[in-house]
């Protein structure tokens, strides 16, 4: 795939230019010979041609119609490269599975990074590893913590049921064309067994993303004026008490693991 291709700004495609940075992404998937690897949004191949014969089985999944036909072009003949001419919020992982431990890999359009993210992790059983390429504001989100500007709604999602961390960032100027932003890699490793049954996991994003909304009031303020729960002053105080929050926090004060006790609460009040 050596003829140069012109980004589809619908698409939000930026293609990573700098062959030691594709292999260092590359390295941080950790590829083993065995291993079952999807990689997202592929594009011209940058980081497709590091882990083609490194790894077990690798699929693509590429939405754009030109590169996933130059795809198939490429690796036609190989029965360890998969592509799927898709969009990869659609695609079932445990079907790419296959029963095999999974890993994702991708330099994923801007656009939809979180959408993407919480898709790989709802999919059962979750990946055993995920490396992917953000903007910089996101993954200082997804590391951030209490009492942060950056943490939130997002961050308690993902720190939830996995451990995050950002490995380094890449300038703008090694994309082309090239974005307005700077870009980190991230990797994100879910935890196995997850610390929370996929209902649990319902009742804490549906709390957080109510405090989150709301973050410059108190947590007692939100349990009273969230329509999904209503609860009179007293209540709140009650619960929040039993639980060794402080009534009048901001919902940025509160640790991760106050949101998983405090949406179990709730939940067991229904």
């Amino acid at each position: 795939m050596g003829t140069r291709r012109v980004a589809r700004k619908a698409l939000s495609q930026h293609f990573l230019a700098d062959p030691n940075l594709q292999r260092k992404i590359v390295d941080a998937l950790e590829p083993q010979p065995g291993d079952r690897v999807l990689e997202i949004g592929p594009g011209t191949g940058a980081l497709t041609r590091h882990l083609v014969g490194r790894v077990g089985h690798l699929t693509l999944v590429e939405l754009d119609d030109d590169l996933a036909a130059e795809l198939r072009r490429e690796y036609e003949g190989r029965p360890d490269v998969e592509i799927l001419h898709a969009d990869a919020l659609e695609i079932s992982l445990s079907e790419l599975a296959r029963g095999e431990p999974l890993k994702v890999i991708g330099n994923i359009p801007y656009a939809i990074t979180t959408p993407l993210i919480f898709h790989l992790l709802d999919g059962r059983p979750r990946p055993q590893l995920i490396v992917l390429t953000v903007q910089r504001e996101v993954a200082d989100r997804l590391t951030a913590r209490p009492r942060t500007k950056r943490y939130g709604a997002l961050t308690a999602g993902v720190q939830a049921v996995s451990r995050v961390e950002a490995l380094f960032r890449i300038s703008r100027q090694a994309f082309r064309p090239r974005p307005q932003v700077d870009s980190t890699v991230v990797r994100i490793v879910p935890q196995t067994p997850s610390p929370l049954a996929p209902e649990q996991e319902a009742a804490f994003r549906q709390l957080t993303r109510a405090a989150f909304s709301r973050r410059r009031k108190q947590i007692q303020k939100v349990l009273r004026q969230a329509p999904e729960y209503r609860l009179s002053g007293p209540e709140a105080a009650a619960l929040l008490g039993s639980l060794g929050i402080d009534p009048s926090a901001r919902p940025d004060a509160l640790a991760v693991a106050d949101y998983i006790c405090l949406a179990a609460a709730l939940a067991h009040r229904t």
